[in-house]
């Protein structure tokens, strides 16, 4: 395709590791990548990254100082000990075994066999036989609708300590998800190697995504790393814990595929390279990581919480007579051998793969494990009809009903950490200093409130501001639905900034807590900041429905409740008569502009291309934040209401919200326009 990433879903295009697999181990052929040179170089290289991982593995700098050099497994020998024969079983296999590049070529056609591929000048691809054109579709790929997943009508409510399986498969399966999972500590969840469209899965089980900020990479390969970017790219920054070689690898497939530079990639997440062998905390666990027995660089993970313990293998090889090889040929020692063959049973829940050998671990191995493992164990990383019949194992079963709770007693200090919690993802209080932490929990009041409940009532006084720790309410003025807020939103600032009644009814939709801070102590907690300021300006944008506008913006409809509101942060609503010019061409940009009503003429060296009616946005986007110049004059043709937005809080905001700077510096100007007849 014309472009190998999707930045609307998050998604590579061009993504040919397991049919690469397919055709090599089943079909005994290579698969053959047709495209211009540099795409089939970036495809070819995403794919030697996921086949043979990379050149160079150095994992001692991921051990603490002073590690015993024996401690530390020598991997690069590992994924030579696993990699696959060519066809003819006389050597190791090469990348040419696997897949060849064909390029278009100056006469943009490629012979195969009696047919051919033609690339036309209007972007499509065709396939002929002699004159006869067979089939013909554009080079430029989209996807159809979204993914749809069965709906959940009851919200999610985390385990203080627990798994809910997204998928259990494997990437050979196209009737289940890949293995991925949420692993939930303190009621906040860790998303581990999410599945492709993990994201719609969250929203279809009425799981609240702002429940999680931190994703976990095991390893580089498509069925396990697909699904981060999605994640990366549906909000805010996360958190993603990974080990430095995992974290390369990663960021060798992907960076190419996105077209960023290294610096601009690794600004989309928060990344926390993990140190082998020494715990990190994460929401109060404690995480262990440790190198498994695979084809790339792939770490598995052991959790503690509260006296109770999980362990997830993710892809390995569990197997002792292949571990015993691998000491017998030298390519191991003694230490990484008891390490492979001693696999940590002990663990409270286990999560276990079973995959197709040689790669992965013959389910035989685990059904000989004893009655006491087989208790807490589930598989993962496998199809039900590979288990034996009358076996005591099970799957890993997926769905937010079917979620594992591990019995723990909560921590002393849980229900304080939970209001801090959303104290933090308020994004009003982010420029806050920690000393305000304390004051916050001395200033608030918990409330709760059944579903049908008036939380607040249009016409009252705005005497209080509400948080919402879990639960959802919805905004309904004149029986008609405005909005819907949910964990981590706030709610009823508008009329106590603005000193005017409550101008919408706010009705609990389920079972709602909140915390709830008078008016005046809230004033005192925001005393001394820009909070008061900047929260007059979203009441005030939020009285001239920019919601609305949002939603008949084609660029900006997909935001977030908690984007749209950064996004009334920072606007400035602009009114202007007919004949006004806002920008001329090759002019410095002072801001961008988001049209709500009127009509803007644009030109470009003196031709007129058409007219942008309400929802156009005026912003082109770059990978680093500069003020640039108009690429077109704007003039307004009637009397006309712009919001402007100033070049540099725009490119804040964008910063805050990475999925949506990579959408807009993908999109072209035609498309964030609505073009008027």
């Amino acid at each position: 395709p014309n472009k190998l990433f999707s930045a609307e879903r998050g998604v590579s295009l061009a993504d040919l590791e397991f049919p690469a697999y397919y055709n090599f181990f089943l079909k005994k052929r290579a698969i053959k990548v047709i495209g211009q040179t540099h795409q089939i170089e970036t495809i070819l290289g995403v794919l030697k990254e996921a086949v043979f991982g990379p050149d160079l593995v150095n994992v001692a700098r991921e051990f603490p100082y002073g590690t015993n050099h024996d401690l530390i497994p020598d991997l690069r020998a590992e994924m030579d000990f696993l990699r696959a024969k060519d066809p003819s079983g006389l050597r190791k296999m090469e990348m040419s075994d696997m897949a060849v590049g064909l390029p278009w070529g100056p006469s943009n056609r490629v012979p195969l066999g009696g047919l051919a591929l033609e690339r036309t000048a209007k972007g499509m691809v065709r396939v002929v036989e002699g004159a006869n054109v067979l089939a013909e579709v554009p080079l430029d790929v989209t996807f159809g609708p979204p993914r749809e997943f069965p709906q959940r009508q009851k919200p999610f409510e985390p385990p203080l300590f627990g798994v809910t399986v997204i998928g259990s498969g494997s990437g050979f399966d196209p009737k289940e998800m890949t293995s991925g999972f949420i692993l939930w500590i303190n009621r906040r969840g860790v998303l581990v190697d999410p599945p492709v469209d993990s994201t719609l899965w969250l929203k279809a089980m009425d799981i609240n995504p702002r429940l999680i900020d931190d994703c976990i990479l095991t390893h580089c390969h498509a069925d396990h790393d697909s699904g981060i970017l999605q994640k990366l790219l549906e909000e805010k920054k996360i958190n993603l814990y990974s080990t430095e070689t995992i974290m390369e690898s990663f960021l060798r497939k992907y960076r190419c595929l996105t077209g960023l530079t290294q610096k601009t990639f690794m600004g989309l997440f928060h990344f926390h390279p993990v140190t082998l062998g020494v715990p990190i905390r994460i929401h109060g666990g404690e995480f262990r990581f440790f190198y498994t027995l695979h084809s790339v660089p792939t770490i598995g993970i052991e959790v503690y919480f509260q006296g109770k313990s999980f362990v997830y293998s993710s892809d390995s090889l569990y197997d002792s007579p292949s571990v015993r090889k691998l000491y017998e040929m030298g390519s191991i020692n003694r230490y990484r051998m008891i390490e492979l063959v001693n696999f940590p049973w002990h663990h409270t829940v286990i999560f276990h793969e079973a995959g197709i050998p040689p790669l992965h671990t013959p389910i035989k191995n685990l059904a000989d494990l004893p009655d006491a493992v087989q208790e807490r164990l589930y598989l993962i990383h496998v199809s039900e009809k590979a288990i034996p019949p009358n076996s005591r194992m099970r799957k890993a079963p997926d769905g937010p009903d079917e979620t594992i709770i591990i019995p723990v007693k909560p921590p002393t200090t849980n229900e304080a950490l939970e209001y801090l919690d959303v104290m933090n993802h308020i994004d009003l209080f982010s420029g806050l200093p920690i000393e305000k932490a304390r004051e916050f929990l001395t200033l608030v009041k918990v409330e709760r409130f059944s579903a049908g409940d008036v939380v607040i009532k249009k016409g009252s006084i705005g005497d209080r501001f509400f948080m919402i720790v879990n639960g959802r309410a919805n905004v309904v003025r004149d029986g008609q639905l405005l909005k819907t807020y949910t964990n981590n939103d706030y709610i009823g600032e508008t009329s106590m900034i603005l000193n005017a009644p409550r101008n919408a009814d706010v009705i609990a939709e389920s079972d709602l807590k909140v915390l709830v801070m008078d008016k005046y102590d809230f004033l005192y907690f925001i005393r001394g900041s820009e909070i008061a300021r900047q929260m007059k300006i979203i009441a005030e944008n939020r009285e001239y429905n920019t919601w609305q506008l949002f939603d008949d913006s084609p660029t900006l409809k997909g935001l977030s409740p908690t984007q749209r509101t950064q996004m009334q942060g920072i606007m400035t609503r602009l009114e202007f008569p007919a004949g006004k010019t806002l920008a001329r061409e090759g002019i410095d940009r002072e801001g961008f502009f988001l049209l709500d009503s009127g009509s803007i003429r644009l030109t470009r060296r003196g031709k007129q291309l058409g007219q942008a009616g309400r929802g156009s946005l005026f912003a082109k986007i770059y990978a680093n934040p500069v003020r640039g110049k108009h690429r077109f004059t704007l003039t307004t043709t009637s009397i006309t209401v712009v919001y402007g937005i100033d070049v540099f809080e725009f490119y804040r905001f964008l910063e805050r919200n990475p999925g949506v700077f990579l959408l807009l510096r993908e999109s072209r100007i035609r498309q964030q326009i609505c073009w008027e007849d």
